[in-house]
Parts: structure tokens; sequence; C-alpha cells
């Protein structure tokens, strides 16, 4: 069961943006960052899930230092879902794990 936060409705916005950025989410831990981010996804038509801290395996994905369409490819293949702009959410949780991601995120 999903609990409605305060910060969905500024999630909402973000998703209809069409100049929509990477978007970081910092506060507090166990409030339910992650949560709101999963419920978002429901609106999305894939959802991408990397967690940092719990797969150590996902970290090469971007210290390998190759391009974001490198990237893109390795991440469609480890999750074996398709990443389209606008269509997939792609979340990268415990980002603070892996350095080198949030370097990359200037270039999605």
């Amino acid at each position: 069961m999903y609990l409605e936060r305060t910060i969905d409705s500024e999630l909402e916005n973000w998703r209809l943006s069409a100049t929509r950025k990477p978007l970081m989410l910092r506060g507090a831990r166990q409030v339910g960052k992650s949560s709101a981010v999963r419920n978002l996804a429901t609106k999305f038509a894939y959802f991408i899930e990397l967690n940092f801290d719990e797969i150590a395996q996902h970290r090469p994905i971007f210290e390998r230092g190759g391009s974001v369409i490198d990237a893109c490819e390795l991440i469609q293949a480890v999750a074996n879902t398709p990443l389209i702009a606008g269509k997939t959410l792609l979340f990268l949780d415990e980002i603070q794990a892996c350095i080198p991601a949030i370097s990359a995120l200037r270039y999605f």
C-alpha cells in the first residue's frame, strides 16, 4: 500500500514537463523517496531501477567511463527493458555509492 506524499505532485509536474532533466531526490533516510519514485513509475510504460548499494555489479556500467550511449545499452541489457526517452523511467537508487554515475547525469 502506498501512502501519498507531498512530493508526489512535484514529481508529477516533473513528469509532465517538456524540458525534463535528470532529477535528484535528497532527504532524510527512510522517508519514502524510493517509494515515491516507484509510485511515479506506474505512469511510465517502462521502469528500470538500478540500486548501487544492493547490487555492486551495476557500478561498472558507469565506472568504465564509456559514453552515455554505451551506458544506456548496458542498462538495457542488465534490466532486459527498453530505455526509451519519455517512456522509460530510469531510477538510479543509492547513486551516492557510484560517483561516476552522478557525473554522468549531466549527459542524460
